[in-house]
């Protein structure tokens, strides 16, 4: 029986050695994912709240030649914004419909984005989008599906938070913009 013993110790102290390496990969992993969730949150930590909103769309305005007013956080209320004036005072109701059309556009692509809070900026999400153009002049259309067009891009490569778009329009230009893409019909 001696051979049996043996060869039942070795198994034993086998597995055993295995079940000990097994349970330090299991504490290394551990280890390295709470490490990364807090990487995570470092990374995501500038890319909710109003301020980084703020920025990201003053800059869409100022690259797409929106310089007569800017978006501002609002002093009186906390986690909201104005819009104002390249002198400082505040634009009232002294926006075009287009503009105010474009503005609200902005705000939708920031969040859709992002999030109010860093605990929902990376999870998955499904965009609907209808009309987004109504009360636009071509230039601006033509910036709105630009930006639209990068979701796609985006979804196409599973890069991002956006899994799925939906895209909602009466208007055949419009229509043309989003699916006709460099002289070729995108499917």
């Amino acid at each position: 029986a001696k051979p049996t013993i043996e060869a039942h110790i070795k198994a034993t102290n086998g597995i055993k050695r295995s079940k000990a390496l097994l349970a330090e990969t299991q504490k290394e992993t551990t280890r390295n994912g709470i490490k990364l969730k807090k990487e995570i949150e470092d990374l995501t930590s500038g890319s909710s709240g109003i301020e980084f909103s703020e920025l990201e769309m003053n800059k869409l305005l100022e690259s797409y030649g929106f310089n007569s007013f800017k978006i501002v956080r609002s002093p009186k209320n906390e986690n909201c914004y104005q819009i104002q004036r390249e002198d400082g005072t505040l634009v009232e109701s002294t926006l075009s419909e287009g503009e105010v059309t474009f503005i609200t556009f902005l705000y939708f692509y920031q969040l859709a984005k992002g999030g109010h809070s860093e605990a929902v900026v990376n999870e998955r999400r499904v965009l609907v989008v209808d009309d987004p153009i109504s009360s636009l002049d071509s230039n601006v259309l033509f910036i709105v599906s630009s930006l639209l067009r990068k979701y796609i891009d985006e979804i196409r490569n599973k890069e991002g938070n956006i899994v799925q778009l939906i895209l909602l329009t009466h208007n055949p230009y419009f229509h043309k913009q989003m699916a006709i893409v460099e002289g070729r019909n995108q499917s």
